[in-house]
């Protein structure tokens, strides 16, 4: 079935074990796990032993995450905070932070499922792969300079493309401002 949590302090859980997944939640039943929702919360020191220190989902309907911060979560292999593998829909993830999260191989989130970002134009996301470090939606990857981003769902830095002729480009730049 599915999964939702909405409006919660979640703290502290683990999934423990060397084949630990999942801190929070954790899907891997091929056709009967549902969509997995966390909206309005935040997430802090949760671990998985192996992957997914707050969720591991694997075969699972879509992940839809609004408004959440990730905080300190940990997990041991990969995805110290969100495992994501053959999800049947495209996932969604719009105003959310992961701060301070750690993993065996340093990937905050590991994902071979696409991910629809809710990017700020000017900005870009890759849809799926391996995602590092510290980093926040919307604000997501800057368009290069010389390049600009005026819609959203761009998921390489060549944004919506290169700077038109007698105009230029700032890093993040939306649509181009004519050259004075």
């Amino acid at each position: 079935g599915a999964v939702s949590i909405i409006g919660s302090a979640v703290r502290d859980c683990r999934a423990t074990g060397m084949y630990g997944t999942g801190g929070v939640v954790s899907t891997r039943v091929s056709g009967v796990s549902g969509a997995v929702s966390i909206i309005g919360s935040t997430v802090s020191g949760c671990s998985a032993g192996d992957e997914g220190g707050v969720v591991y989902a694997r075969e699972s309907e879509s992940l839809s995450i609004a408004g959440i911060d990730f905080i300190n979560s940990r997990a041991g292999g990969s995805g110290s905070v969100l495992y994501l593998d053959e999800l049947r829909q495209r996932s969604s993830i719009s105003d959310a932070s992961f701060t301070g999260n750690t993993a065996g191989d340093d990937k905050t989130i590991q994902t071979d499922s696409p991910i629809d970002w809710d990017c700020r134009l000017g900005s870009w996301m890759p849809r799926k792969g391996s995602f590092f470090g510290d980093f926040s939606v919307p604000e997501c990857n800057l368009c290069p300079a010389g390049y600009f981003g005026n819609t959203s769902g761009l998921f390489n830095s060549s944004c919506s493309g290169q700077c038109t002729k007698g105009h230029f480009c700032e890093a993040g730049t939306a649509d181009p401002e004519p050259c004075p």
